[in-house]
């Protein structure tokens, strides 16, 4: 990975205009399609700018880093993830990825038709490109026909696909309706936050929610809808399965209110937990303790084991402080994503909201890892 000062010409001279009044922060980093001998390093505090700006400083054969994007309809009827991968299949092995290939882009849609259509496809890249200005970044995936570009105030993603080798034409575009959410404060300096999701593991949610637009041609089917979005960015130097055993994630937006929760365990059992609530794109509550998230229905064993089959959805509950308790249930109405009894992709409708207080129904999109021995 090399870094370097860019100069702002074209489409950067344009987000430049809105970086911050302290000044442009600018980055770029541009991977090749290969690992690295020796060891890796990564940030895990954040600092003023560079918030969606890489994190791992060079990505050897346990290293991972992404950049996610999804989009639901508000029938929960259609649907869109679009991942940015530097992830070769021995740090993340759900990538895809040849053992030591680390570039792709893959997309996932679920969409109606004659029957309902869902599917999922990775692109590699022969290198990428991220351009960081402010705390925004923007990624060109190059010979996958994948690219997305940020504003340095978060305010605004488009997802721009033209990629003939999987017949996928369009844009997604995301415009944010709320602030940017890190694991706790470390001390008084408010532009410093720990990015430690869980032990080894990196996140940042640059997009807790967002009014999603998308428009694809799949093929020649239009696949095009309003609906709720979201965009995060996670990254780690030790593989993906030496640091979880399971974990429950999702976001979703009920009545005013936008949510987003995690709930892991170490392969050793420890768990970690972090919630999200806003309302109105106001923030609640952002708090690493105190959230339960729990399967419900049909294959609802906890902890979730290998094989144990996809529960039919979650009981989430997050403890707001004085704001009270956020209480929802996500019920599946379409299961994006099978793989092999591991990991599950759903969307569905979330129903509840502050215990006492009015209840809504809302959409929502959340997973599973399930990597624990049975």
């Amino acid at each position: 990975m090399q870094t370097k000062t860019l100069k702002l010409v074209g489409v950067f001279s344009l987000l430049a205009d809105q970086v911050f009044a302290r000044g442009p922060w600018i980055s770029t980093h541009v991977y090749s399609p290969d690992t690295v001998n020796g060891s890796s390093d990564a940030l895990f505090t954040s600092s003023a700018y560079g918030l969606d700006a890489p994190k791992v400083e060079t990505i050897n054969d346990t290293s991972y880093e992404w950049w996610y994007f999804d989009a639901v309809s508000e029938d929960q009827k259609s649907s869109v993830v679009i991942t940015f991968l530097v992830a070769p299949a021995t740090g993340f092995p759900q990538s895809g990825s040849p053992d030591n290939a680390i570039l792709s882009a893959t997309i996932a849609l679920s969409y109606p038709g004659q029957e309902f259509v869902s599917w999922l496809s990775s692109v590699p890249a022969t290198e990428a490109t991220v351009v960081s200005i402010g705390n925004g970044a923007s990624g060109f995936w190059n010979g996958s026909g994948m690219d997305f570009t940020g504003t340095p105030d978060l305010s605004t993603y488009v997802v721009n696909v033209d990629s003939p080798s999987i017949g996928v034409k369009g844009l997604m575009s995301l415009r944010s309706v709320g602030l940017v959410q890190f694991q706790k404060l470390v001390r008084g300096d408010a532009d410093e936050f720990s990015m430690v999701m869980l032990p080894g593991i990196g996140w940042t949610n640059a997009v807790p929610d967002a009014t999603a637009e998308i428009d694809f041609d799949v093929n020649g089917t239009t696949v095009k809808f309003t609906g709720i979005g979201y965009h995060d960015q996670s990254w780690a130097v030790t593989s993906f399965t030496d640091n979880v055993g399971s974990w429950y994630w999702g976001h979703g937006r009920l009545g005013p209110y936008s949510v987003v929760w995690w709930d892991t365990l170490t392969p050793a059992g420890a768990e970690n937990v972090s919630g999200y609530v806003a309302r109105g794109g106001k923030i609640l509550g952002v708090v690493c303790t105190a959230v339960t998230v729990r399967p419900t229905g049909a294959n609802s064993t906890y902890p979730p084991t290998i094989g144990v089959g996809a529960p039919e959805g979650l009981h989430i509950e997050i403890d707001l402080g004085s704001e009270g308790r956020m209480i929802v249930d996500a019920a599946s109405s379409f299961n994006m994503v099978d793989a092999e009894g591991v990991y599950y992709r759903w969307t569905g409708t979330l129903t509840g909201g502050i215990e006492g207080q009015a209840s809504f129904t809302g959409t929502a999109l959340w997973e599973e890892f399930a990597l624990l021995p049975p």
